[in-house]
């Protein structure tokens, strides 16, 4: 057995946005894209110039502080969040579907597909996406934002409050021809359901040795 080719580690929401970045489509996009996910967690991949973020550790945007909103705090004063560390005060803690399911009292995270379109619960979660989204491009100046996971089922419905909830935040402080066509800015991947399986299949390694890592590692040892 050969042990003599190339691996690379990340986060799932990194390859998904290094994955939308090649081969999603987006016009207008050169090197730097968002990825968010919004399911059981909330996650972030980012692609800047070309490039995924590594630092400190890897970015852990879903935890992003976020201050509950007048309209949930009126809708559910006794929610407390369901994030084990920042309880309500972050996006996870805020917008994950066991979120919706805890503020709505449903019998499991599945049935969150079954409420209505109509229902507050998505002008909520669409204030909350929305100001992330517009805290990300603020920060990172990315040229699109893919969203994905199981919340965004929900389709064009939350996508139309995301985006409303986007230019309240920006308040027309940013100009771009990008931000006047919100459609093809805050976008769902055309892979939908399958972008995860897809991506996973896809993404090429970047060049990490295998030896070297094991090396700087020793947690991690080689699978049969």
């Amino acid at each position: 057995m050969t042990t003599d080719f190339k691996v690379d580690f990340d986060t799932d929401c990194n390859i998904l946005a290094k994955f939308e970045l090649e081969n999603g489509g987006h016009k207008g996009v050169k090197d730097n894209l968002a990825y968010i996910t919004v399911g059981t967690g909330v996650g972030v991949g980012f692609v800047i110039n070309g490039s995924s973020i590594h630092g400190l550790i890897h970015p852990e945007g879903g935890h992003v502080s976020m201050e509950p909103c007048e309209a949930d705090l009126k809708n559910y004063p006794d929610f407390k969040g369901v994030c084990q560390f920042h309880c309500n005060r972050c996006v996870e803690g805020l917008c994950s579907n066991v979120a919706i399911q805890k503020r709505l009292g449903l019998a499991s995270v599945a049935d969150v597909a079954n409420v209505s379109d109509d229902h507050v619960i998505w002008d909520i979660i669409g204030h909350y996406l929305g100001t992330m989204c517009a805290n990300l491009t603020l920060t990172l100046s990315v040229e699109k934002i893919v969203i994905g996971g199981g919340v965004m089922n929900r389709g064009e419905v939350l996508f139309k409050k995301i985006r409303d909830s986007f230019k309240k935040r920006i308040a027309d402080y940013l100009q771009h021809e990008q931000l006047d066509d919100m459609e093809n800015y805050i976008v769902r991947s055309q892979f939908e359901n399958e972008l995860g399986m897809v991506s996973a299949s896809a993404v090429g390694s970047t060049g990490w040795d295998l030896k070297d890592f094991l090396q700087d590692h020793p947690e991690y040892t080689p699978g049969c």
